[in-house]
């Protein structure tokens, strides 16, 4: 008898109260959602980088105030991804573009046993997508629309003296398992061409593009391609096609 091919494992569901109080993660750390106390911190971290990246002011403001994130939080208390699309387009609808954009954005912290902030990944709705839809003759409403599909990992730090020890890593993939529980077909990042970092983002499932080099996004059927600076090297990963 032929030998039958083990399932792989699914993790369950993520509810609210998963995200808001994290999940266990390396040496002794927490992987949470962002709270206001947490954002001067995070900023902190984000400045030892070196490329000038923060959290997006109006988005630091939006943490701060407990906005921020509050349609994915929505939608992951609800059935399917019906529940975070209708969450969003109440907030498309009621808010300014910019502050709207907050609650579809996604900011998870690394805290400490004594809750310091070692490591940070800012993800953000991908305003340079938006932009170049509507310079293609998509409406706002179409354009903010994408944000439903397609975040940008805007920013990744962790503490010098943790570094090494998986923290980045539970950032992403705590990151990615949100996002893919929403429906999104691509997350997306950049980082300067001569940090050596393809490796890290190839192990954590992107595909590393070379400096300057764009990507098409027929997979949403947009008719345009997306990337960074020549100085830029772009990361991507895609839905798995089913």
């Amino acid at each position: 008898m032929g030998k039958t091919a083990k399932r792989a494992r699914q993790a369950p569901p993520l509810s609210v109260d998963r995200v808001r109080t994290g999940w266990q993660g390396p040496v002794g750390t927490r992987i949470r959602l962002a709270l206001g106390q947490d954002v001067e911190a995070a900023n902190a971290l984000m400045a030892t980088t070196g490329d000038g990246v923060r959290i997006i002011p109006v988005l630091a403001t939006a943490i701060e105030d407990g906005s921020a994130s509050s349609a994915m939080l929505a939608g992951l208390g609800g059935i399917g991804t019906n529940a975070y699309h209708e969450a969003a387009s109440h907030t498309f609808t009621d808010r300014p573009m910019n502050e709207a954009l907050t609650t579809v954005s996604l900011t998870l912290v690394a805290a400490d046993e004594e809750d310091r902030i070692v490591g940070v990944l800012s993800a953000t709705a991908p305003g340079t997508l938006i932009d170049m839809a509507m310079s293609n003759g998509f409406t706002a409403e179409k354009a903010m629309a994408l944000s439903l599909f397609v975040a940008k990992i805007h920013g990744l730090a962790v503490a010098e003296h943790a570094r090494g020890q998986g923290i980045a890593a539970a950032l992403l993939k705590r990151t990615w398992q949100v996002y893919q529980q929403l429906g999104y077909m691509l997350l997306y990042g950049s980082y300067e061409a001569d940090r050596d970092l393809a490796a890290f983002y190839t192990r954590s499932g992107y595909t590393v593009h070379a400096p300057g080099e764009t990507f098409p996004l027929d997979r949403i059927a947009l008719p345009f391609r997306l990337g960074a600076g020549h100085d830029q090297c772009v990361f991507t990963r895609w839905r798995p096609r089913r």
